[in-house]
């Protein structure tokens, strides 16, 4: 494995626990009926807004399309 491919595993490694640490929230509607999203954004895992949830599928979405881009540019600069 090249220096620059070890380089990208560290920076996907980095932006994952990156988007693990800061992972997108969303506070629905006052009553648990609703399903209205009252706002939505990013903050620090331990310091959510008061009724907010993690939004998971987000999340994961992100997860993914960072490991595909950075398996990309892994795979272009294997060696020949």
């Amino acid at each position: 494995m090249k220096e620059k491919q070890r380089k990208i595993m560290v920076g996907i490694g980095a932006l994952v626990f990156a988007m693990l640490i800061y992972p997108p929230y969303r506070i629905y509607g006052f009553n648990k009926i609703s399903d209205s999203i009252i706002e939505s954004g990013y903050a620090f895992i331990l310091d959510l807004p008061d009724r907010a949830t993690v939004d998971v599928a987000t999340l994961f979405t992100q997860w993914v399309g960072v490991i595909i881009a950075g398996s990309i540019v892994f795979f272009l600069l294997k060696d020949k």
